[in-house]
């Protein structure tokens, strides 16, 4: 009985001891809601420890320059559509007249000649004297005001416990607005603080990058730079693979490896083709290219001597735009042009209005609208604009886009010759609206009446109208996917020499794995201009077949494409664009900054900046220390700039980088670095240097010769260069022969009228006869010596023949001697027979002389007696 009975009281105990606990213990529900608010309490705590932060940044925000604000001394307000006619408008008058003209373009003449800012820009102290320095500013009180309020935020969000005040207080401090002082060693130390409670990536890249570059005052560590990339890189923030595909590339802190390099590249380059994949169908708009600061002087040596300002580079429009400036030319009066010719229905100057007004640039790629613009050319971008100025001539041609029944309206019948000056303007005008609708490029997406344009420009013949059509049926845009069609538009394109119609047929060859063909599509396209997509397909490629060991030598082309597409697909981390535009609104420290970042991503335009500046003597203004230190610091500096630009083919920086070592007497460098740009043919100044170079026996032999060859070489690849090359050639003759003079002969001169170096032999004139139908090469007679019946051809050392062979008779037989004069008599009668047989030559050249003359006598009587019959003839016909 108690053993029946213990084990029901031991449920009974554990019974009441499960009760009282749930008595005890709250609830499930109660304890998953406290669970849940957790987090939502500490992420509301966290947000109000942060809202000074946010407040802090948005008043930042409007502190920042408006997108626009370095075009303000290029672009006015007064470019509009239609909006360019004259007083004599107003009173009636055409405005084809010269007194209208004179009426418009007077308000301009008296702005330009008597307003107040072109006053004080002619003294001296107010303004004159080009792009000076801005420092100093004045602010309003309004602005001082709420830069005052944003740095109290940001001190209140600190005593609060956000950390993530230090990153938004160094991005602050080493890109500051208008009115904040930049401050690199505050801005490291920031970023170094948030990185004690954060991973942050970008902070890590900052932090880097002060360690590579020892701005601000920081310790200078290659080993620290590329410890902090790596972190950044592995959390994808593409800036630092960029900087780590670089330096694996050149050897910057590591040791040089092509397929590393490529690895990092690759990461980069695939995030800015999704970027570009993720815009409107297409592909997103390219950014502007970069320009650098050198460029816009004319070249490192100035215009008409530097590389890039000579040759084929002159039409570059860096330079073109450099020397239109010079002549007093601006975007503005480019403008105004085109608008005055467009309001005197010019459809062709109205048509270049809209395309300048959609790239956002007056210089744009021949390649294609797809191959984007030049920065050097800026102007404000404006879609609603580039629309008007294309309806303008659109509408001549296709008054409506649909008849009242619904169906796409046709062309409107006009005059053969109006058809033939509006056809091909108003193809280009279809076209751009067709793709303006496609994108939404000023307004919404319409993809019905893209299809309507397209087909309307692709009726006339228009290429981009072909490729709008193949994207639209390949993806199948308000009609089927039809890849058929779709090929069919992009060869009608790409036979047109369309470079992205030819990108898009590689895409399709390759979604069907036909890598060859997809390569020679691409490898056409590159060659027609395309900037962007065909790189990276490429590039892809070959990185595929460098990887599988197939074409181990393609790594380098693909980092070189890779890089490429990298740099070009610049949406998100712009620091070379924003430094380009700060330098345009005067602020020199925000610039230099941002090309000193470019430059640690590899960009050659960031690195020939900084190096040209550093050259030039410029310093930050917070840094006490001049441009060019007693140290040699920024010197040392600017040949490392210079030597990365150099490796990246700039030919004006090999020859910097040889004019440094030149300085510092390191003279076998120099003539190397000379020498590799005097190896492509396009520097004048280059083989002005190796001339010199070998003129003084400076790390090469002297030469007179040599340093004459050269200096012809350099008048040569540059005409501009003939004075300069003319008084330095006359320098190399009077020196050689004063050395010459001194040296008593041992160190010949320079000869005005030198010798033949392989002078030919003097032959008679029968000879020369000869020597037009043989091969006569005879044996100059200083050479053979002199000829004996009796003993042959005698040199100075003796008998000719082989060796020695000169027999002595030490016999007594006399053997010897029969055989020597057996030898002369063999000698004697070839010579006989050598005689005759030059007669005989003799006489059939002379024969066949005489056969020709005679043959050219015999045909000028005959053509003579001819004339003579037809003037019978004629003479007779006259008579009758």
């Amino acid at each position: 009985m108690a053993s029946s009975r213990r084990p029901t009281c031991s449920v009974l105990l554990l019974f009441a001891v499960l009760l009282s606990a749930s008595l005890l213990l709250p609830s499930p529900s109660i304890v998953l809601a406290q669970i849940g608010e957790t987090p939502i309490a500490e992420e509301h705590a966290l947000q109000d420890v942060c809202a000074p932060l946010r407040e802090a940044q948005a008043i930042l925000a409007s502190l920042q320059p408006l997108p626009n604000a370095h075009l303000e001394h290029k672009i006015g307000s007064s470019i509009t559509p239609f909006s360019s006619r004259g007083w004599g408008d107003g009173l009636g008058w055409g405005h084809e007249g010269p007194l209208s003209t004179t009426f418009r373009l007077l308000p301009r003449l008296i702005n330009t000649l008597f307003s107040p800012k072109t006053l004080l820009s002619k003294v001296p102290f107010l303004g004159g004297g080009g792009h000076t320095p801005k420092r100093g500013v004045k602010i309003g009180r309004a602005r001082r005001d709420k830069i005052q309020s944003m740095l109290g935020l940001m001190e209140e969000a600190e005593k609060m416990g956000c950390q993530e005040v230090w990153a938004a207080r160094g991005k602050m401090r080493m890109f500051p607005p208008k009115g904040v002082k930049q401050d690199l060693p505050a801005a490291y130390n920031a970023y170094k603080k948030y990185l004690e409670h954060s991973a942050d990536p970008e902070s890590q890249f900052m932090v880097g990058f002060f360690h590579a570059t020892g701005l601000g005052g920081v310790e200078q560590d290659q080993g620290k730079a590329l410890l902090y990339y790596t972190f950044a890189a592995v959390q994808g923030y593409r800036p630092a693979s960029m900087a780590l595909g670089y330096r694996h590339w050149a050897g910057i802190g590591v040791k040089e490896d092509c397929m590393l390099a490529l690895d990092h590249y690759q990461v980069a380059a695939e995030k800015s083709y999704q970027t570009y994949l993720a815009g409107p169908p297409g592909g997103r708009t390219l950014p502007l290219t970069h320009t650098r600061l050198s460029d816009r002087v004319g070249g490192v040596y100035g215009p008409h001597a530097s590389w890039a300002s000579t040759g084929a580079n002159a039409h570059r429009p860096a330079i073109r735009a450099t020397m239109a400036f010079a002549r007093g030319e601006t975007e503005k009066e480019i403008l105004e042009y085109y608008q005055y010719h467009s309001d005197r229905d010019s459809h062709a100057y109205t048509i270049r209005l809209g395309r300048l007004f959609y790239l956002g640039s007056v210089y744009f790629s021949h390649a294609g609208v797809s191959a984007g613009a030049e920065g050097v050319g800026e102007i404000p971008q404006d879609f609603r604009k580039a629309r008007e100025y294309f309806l303008k001539v659109a509408r001549v041609f296709w008054p409506v886009d649909f008849e009242t029944d619904g169906s796409v309206a046709k062309w409107r019948r006009v005059s053969k010759e109006m058809e033939d000056s509006i056809k091909e303007p108003a193809m280009v005008a279809a076209a751009f609206l067709g793709r303006m609708a496609l994108r939404g490029e000023g307004g919404k997406p319409d993809y019905r009446r893209a299809r309507l344009w397209y087909e309307r420009a692709a009726e006339l013949g228009d290429r981009e109208a072909h490729n709008g059509l193949g994207i639209i049926h390949r993806d199948g845009l308000i009609v089927p996917v039809d890849r058929q069609k779709a090929f069919h538009f992009f060869q009608a394109a790409a036979s047109q020499d369309l470079a992205e119609a030819q990108v898009q047929l590689a895409k399709l060859h390759l979604d069907r794995g036909e890598i060859m063909q997809a390569s020679a599509y691409l490898e056409v396209a590159l060659r027609h201009g395309a900037t962007f997509e065909a790189f990276h397909l490429l590039g892809k490629i070959h990185a595929a077949n460098a990887k599988t060991g197939t074409r181990p030598g393609m790594c380098g082309v693909a980092v070189a494409y890779e890089k490429l597409v990298a740099e070009r697909g610049n949406w998100d981390e712009d620091f070379v664009g924003e430094a380009d535009r700060a330098w345009a609104r005067g602020e020199e420290d925000k610039a230099f900054v941002g090309w000193s970042i470019g430059a640690e991503m590899g960009y050659e335009a960031g690195q020939n900046n900084i190096a040209f500046l550093l050259e030039k003597g410029f310093k930050l203004s917070g840094s006490d220390e001049p441009g060019v230190d007693s140290n040699g610091k920024d010197r040392h500096r600017a040949l490392t700039l210079w030597v990365r630009s150099a490796a990246q083919d700039n030919v004006d920086a090999m020859v910097k980088v040889g004019d440094y070592y030149s300085d510092d007497k390191a003279y076998d460098r120099a003539v190397a670095y000379y020498q590799t740009a005097a190896d492509t043919q396009t520097s004048a100044m280059a083989y002005w240097n190796l001339g010199f170079m070998y003129e003084n026996g400076q790390g090469v032999p002297r030469d007179w010769h040599l340093a004459k060859r050269f200096y012809d070489l350099a008048g040569e690849t540059n005409s501009e260069a003939y004075l300069p090359v003319i008084l330095s050639l006359i320098k190399l003759y009077l020196r050689s022969w004063w050395i010459d003079l001194r040296t008593h002969g041992a160190t010949p001169g320079l000869s005005l009228f030198a010798p033949d170096p392989n002078p030919q032999i003097q032959l008679s004139t029968l000879d020369r006869i000869k020597a037009l139908f043989t091969d006569l090469t005879p044996v100059p007679s200083d050479e053979r010596g002199e000829y004996d019946l009796d003993v042959g051809y005698q040199n100075e050392e003796g008998l000719e023949g082989e060796g020695d062979d000169v027999y002595e008779d030490r016999s007594g037989s006399g053997w010897a001697q029969h055989q020597h004069q057996h030898q002369r008599d063999r000698e004697r009668q070839q010579i006989e027979d050598d005689e005759v047989e030059d007669l005989l030559e003799d006489l059939v050249l002379i024969v066949v002389l005489v056969g020709t003359v005679g043959l050219v006598w015999l045909r000028s009587r005959w053509a003579q007696q001819e004339r003579e019959r037809e003037e019978r003839r004629r003479r007779e016909g006259e008579a009758r």
